[in-house]
């Protein structure tokens, strides 16, 4: 088992990439077999997507292949998405349309939603409503959303954050486990060559 955690912040040592190292604990936590692959899109300076693959070769023709592959091999993923103006990050529509190419075909997904005051409902209501087209991701029906972030610390949690927060994040992280473990089996029955894009 192999879960992917994405942090889509825009920034350097964000709070996003501190939170995704959180979550890697709370799955091992919960499943110490568990394998995770962190991906920091700043850190890996994923560049917009585009048709023209001339620009920034580097990474068109050298990174992606390596990052897919990790992707392609996971069985879950989770999405750590900051709110930026009562809207999901750039960086986290961007990984849609880069990663297009069957890398997370009906398999489970976790949005965690931060942000720094007491928002993070938004990017959660957006990436259910457009993420899943053509990427066929599967939203599981829970998700989480850690606000003031900032006080955000398992252990030590600032008085800002409630004390049911670890549970329920444990929980979340179990129940994605149970849904990339129940889901695997279909992988055989999805047809991509005819049906490879959404309605």
């Amino acid at each position: 088992m192999k879960i992917s955690i994405i942090a889509t912040s825009h920034r350097k040592n964000s709070e996003s990439k501190r939170v995704s190292k959180i979550l890697n604990n709370f799955i091992l936590e919960v499943n110490s077999s568990v394998k995770c692959f962190n991906l920091d899109m700043f850190e890996l300076n994923i560049p917009l997507w585009t048709s023209e693959k001339k620009d920034n070769l580097n990474f068109w023709d050298r990174k992606l292949k390596n990052i897919s592959s990790e992707l392609t091999a996971s069985d879950g993923f989770i999405f750590v998405v900051p709110e930026y103006g009562g809207m999901a990050t750039p960086n986290s529509k961007n990984f849609f349309l880069v990663f297009n190419n069957g890398e997370l075909f009906h398999k489970p997904g976790l949005i965690v939603s931060i942000s720094s005051g007491n928002g993070g409902a938004y990017p959660i209501s957006e990436l259910r409503a457009s993420s899943y087209k053509n990427s066929h991701i599967m939203w599981i029906p829970e998700n989480i959303i850690i606000r003031n972030v900032e006080q955000f610390l398992p252990g030590n949690h600032g008085k800002l954050i409630p004390s049911w927060i670890d549970n329920r994040i444990k929980y979340s992280c179990d129940l994605l486990i149970k849904y990339a473990e129940y889901i695997k089996p279909i992988q055989k029955f999805i047809n991509r060559k005819d049906f490879g894009n959404g309605m």
